[in-house]
């Protein structure tokens, strides 16, 4: 352990510097310079534990190899299929000689570092609990994926949403895999995989240009196959304990793809990607077509197709409002809608088009008191814990303090009268074993 936690420590170290202050203390191509030098520690020191270690990194199966380049292009060519329907566009990077001189060691060196680094945590940690290791790993090279000023971007719940969506789990997916062929065919194979994806968004003068949202579906299916096609072909050894554990596994795959089909909808829809987003009724306002509790099925409708009578959702400053159309106009080339809750008396203030968020096409009634009491159990500890919490502990301390002197002496004569009757208790004892 004591040799390989420098590489981790050491990367994390180089992934802060090179993300949150070299581009604040230098400029220009000095900034490329210095990561380039800062990247380049990472590659040596793991090729010099490496070899004191005797970690066969430089393993050469050509089966597993060819395995990584095939998924690899796989990918590579999904997309590009569907961006025949969806369209290309220029790759922002134009090279020229003296250009590619300057940033390609830039793209280069940091590249190496990671996928050598993983490879020699992989080798070196991956041989003792392979599937907690592997994905502890994983999760570890997708993190430092992303620049710190990406997540210092995500302050808003629909910015997490789109995040997780469009960069952490297809960045997870593909990490998985590259972890999984360092683990089987070393170096070689996770920077095959790695490096024919890379090389093509680097150079290519066009690039595929699907949207976010099919992008991290490509991946999600790509890597799958990948998994799949290693896992009928790379069969680990033939014991009886092994292959119990691969009957399981294989029995439960249906369960687990439909947690993970279910989930994933979940949290598409929540965003809006599938056309559609369940709302949870929180008030009573639209009682009785909406209750508390009913989860009411939003889509996306123009403007203009909105009439009198419909349910719309749409916000305010404050909050999301689901109400009934009752009137409409137009002012200063706006559509405005007057809205209110069946069960009120009054109107709502007026909403322009720009506030509409959608049409309710569908209502479940009753489902969402699980989300309202996961959000209720929520709020409440976190109230606990920032205020009740901290306010009894606050005021336990003062009156410690504030005691102190009263405190000490209580305590003080409580012992000294333990102590005393322990003595005279001691002494008795003893007279009686003397007489």
């Amino acid at each position: 352990m004591k040799y390989i936690l420098p590489i981790p420590i050491l990367t994390i170290i180089v992934y802060i510097l090179t993300t949150l202050i070299v581009p604040y203390i230098f400029r220009g191509e000095t900034i490329f310079s210095m990561d380039v030098a800062l990247w380049t520690i990472v590659i040596v020191t793991a090729l010099f534990f490496a070899k004191y270690q005797q970690v066969k990194m430089w393993q050469t199966s050509k089966t597993i190899i060819q395995f990584a380049a095939a998924i690899a292009t796989l990918q590579i060519f999904l997309v590009a299929f569907t961006s025949f329907f969806m369209g290309f566009g220029k790759n922002a990077n134009v090279w020229t000689p003296s250009a590619l001189a300057i940033y390609f060691p830039y793209l280069l060196v940091p590249f190496l570092a990671l996928e050598l680094s993983r490879a020699y945590l992989t080798q070196t940690t991956g041989k003792h609990k392979p599937t907690l290791t592997l994905l502890l790993i994983s999760i570890f090279y997708t993190l430092i994926a992303t620049t710190t000023s990406r997540y210092t971007s995500l302050t808003t719940p629909l910015a997490i949403s789109k995040f997780l969506i469009e960069t952490f789990t297809p960045t997870l997916a593909i990490s998985l895999l590259a972890t999984y062929f360092a683990y089987l065919g070393g170096f070689t194979a996770n920077l095959t995989y790695m490096a024919i994806p890379a090389f093509f968004t680097w150079f290519s003068p066009i690039l595929p240009n699907p949207p976010w949202s099919v992008q991290s579906l490509i991946t999600l299916i790509a890597t799958t196959i990948g998994f799949l096609i290693l896992d009928q072909t790379i069969k680990p050894p033939s014991t009886k304990r092994i292959q119990r554990i691969l009957k399981k596994q294989k029995s439960q795959l249906p369960y687990w793809t439909a947690i993970a089909l279910i989930g994933l909808v979940v949290v598409w829809s929540s965003v809006g990607l599938l056309g559609f987003t369940p709302s949870v009724i929180a008030s009573g306002s639209m009682a009785p077509t909406l209750n508390p509790g009913d989860v009411a099925i939003i889509i996306s409708v123009p403007p203009r197709t909105i009439r009198i009578g419909d349910v719309i959702q749409y916000y305010t400053a404050d909050m999301m409002i689901i109400h009934r159309v009752i009137d409409t106009y137009r002012a200063g080339g706006t559509r405005w809608f007057i809205t209110k809750g069946d069960a009120n008396t009054e109107p709502d203030d007026p909403v322009n088009q720009n506030q509409v968020i959608g049409k309710s096409v569908f209502t479940i009634p009753q489902l969402g008191w699980a989300s309202v009491a996961l959000k209720d159990l929520a709020a409440n500890t976190f109230t606990f814990l920032t205020t009740t919490l901290r306010q009894t502990l606050t005021t336990a301390w003062t009156l410690i303090t504030t005691n102190l002197v009263y405190t000490s002496s209580a305590l003080a004569f409580a012992s000294y009268a333990y102590l005393l009757s322990t003595y005279k208790n001691h002494r008795k004892r003893g007279k009686t074993q003397n007489e």
